[in-house]
């Protein structure tokens, strides 16, 4: 099922917030997200009806699918973002470019994306070694 840019990044929000602790309200998402608490209504109300959140007692969940899909945004997310840090770019840049380019890879490209990565800054310490 394919999800959207603004799905995704709600989706992550949500799992980020879930992680700081706590339960995970509406307004959360709004302050996190930097937008309207009507938009986040709407959004939540999307996500629920295609099966990747769930509210009870107003705390926003991932279900299992959501989970998924926002573990795989998170850690591109990650990765982009330490990567324009490691090359120079300010911490609050390269998370704002980072939200952008996490949507951008198909997972198969960003899966070899990562391994050829990995493999060449292994491969750059053994030379320095």
């Amino acid at each position: 099922m394919r999800t959207y840019e603004s799905q995704e990044d709600y989706l992550e929000a949500i799992l980020v917030l879930r992680r700081r602790g706590g339960a995970v309200r509406a307004v959360d998402v709004a302050e996190l997200l930097d937008v309207s608490k009507p938009s986040v209504s709407k959004a939540i109300g999307l996500l629920t009806a295609r099966g990747f959140v769930e509210v009870v007692d107003h705390d926003v969940r991932l279900t299992e699918d959501g989970m998924r899909i926002a573990e795989s945004v998170l850690e591109r997310h990650v990765f982009f973002s330490d990567l324009l840090e490691s090359a120079g770019v300010d911490a609050q840049t390269a998370s704002s470019e980072a939200c952008r380019m996490e949507h951008c890879l198909s997972s198969d490209s960003f899966a070899k994306l990562a391994a050829h990565l990995k493999s060449f800054r292994r491969g750059a310490a053994e030379r320095i070694i």
